[in-house]
């Protein structure tokens, strides 16, 4: 029971004194989850768990939630009745079920946020169902879908449950090259054989055309007196890798390498 003026001013409202309070503290605690949630999320995008962008949104969200739950909280309060948080809840399961999809799809994008699957840096992705993996980048992260671009510069377009559900670990773009060398016609070029000054020669080939030999992956496949075997991986220095680039360094490597009569294959651009 309230006394003396605000007895007064409450007897002529639709509310009581403790509807009033009640009232106060919902919009209080409200407004203290939303600068909580807030401070959170700015946290978790500063130390680049998240972008900003998925940081500007999620809190939109989070207005758009708490707003609608001082409403649904106050029409309650004042009407003293379940009649709006059954009409709520029979609003959201509807919502829920039309926009099923679109739910599943913005919660993987969340959740791909949380893996740290950053735009530009190069990743070999292993997508559900495909054998083989994709060598790709993220140029972009929406909320439904996520764009990759291959080493050859093709976008491709992928779901976001599916990305969410991939496997997929960092690795550089390159090319494998395998280089048969018959041993004895470099013998009687040369007088020798050494494999050593053939990778350099095929650094110096690469560089020319823009790739760099990595000669710590420089395996020697088959050795036998007549014919060894050099598999080779470069690293290119542009991207994405075109044909013609791939073409002029074979070309070049057999003019190199023609003592040896080389036969040069490409294994794999990945």
């Amino acid at each position: 029971m309230v006394d003396g003026p605000l007895e007064n001013i409450f007897s002529n409202l639709p509310l009581t004194f403790q509807d009033f309070v009640l009232i106060v503290i919902l919009i209080v605690v409200a407004v203290a989850v939303r600068f909580i949630f807030s401070w959170l999320i700015t946290s978790i995008s500063k130390r680049g768990v998240i972008s900003s962008g998925t940081r500007i949104l999620v809190t939109r969200i989070v207005d758009i939630v708490i707003v609608a739950m001082i409403l649904i909280g106050v029409a309650g309060i004042v009407t003293a009745s379940l009649v709006p948080y059954i009409v709520v809840f029979v609003i959201a399961i509807l919502s829920l079920l039309l926009f099923y999809n679109e739910v599943k799809e913005f919660s993987a994008y969340i959740n791909i946020q949380l893996m740290k699957l950053r735009r530009n840096p190069w990743v070999e992705v292993y997508l559900p169902g495909i054998d083989k993996p994709i060598t790709c980048r993220v140029l972009d992260i929406s909320p439904f879908n996520t764009t990759l671009e291959d080493v050859f510069g093709n976008k491709i377009y992928v779901p976001n449950t599916v990305l969410s559900n991939s496997v997929y670990r960092a690795r550089q773009p390159h090319v494998v090259l395998r280089l048969g060398l018959s041993v004895i016609h470099g013998i009687a070029s040369t007088g020798d054989f050494d494999c050593n000054k053939v990778v350099s020669k095929v650094n110096e080939v690469a560089r020319d055309v823009l790739f760099r030999v990595e000669t710590e992956n420089v395996l020697l496949r088959m050795i036998d007196p007549q014919k060894v075997e050099i598999v080779v991986s470069l690293v290119p220095a542009k991207l994405p890798i075109r044909a013609s680039d791939v073409t002029k360094l074979t070309i070049k490597l057999s003019e190199v390498l023609k003592d040896y009569r080389p036969e040069i294959e490409v294994v794999r651009i990945s």
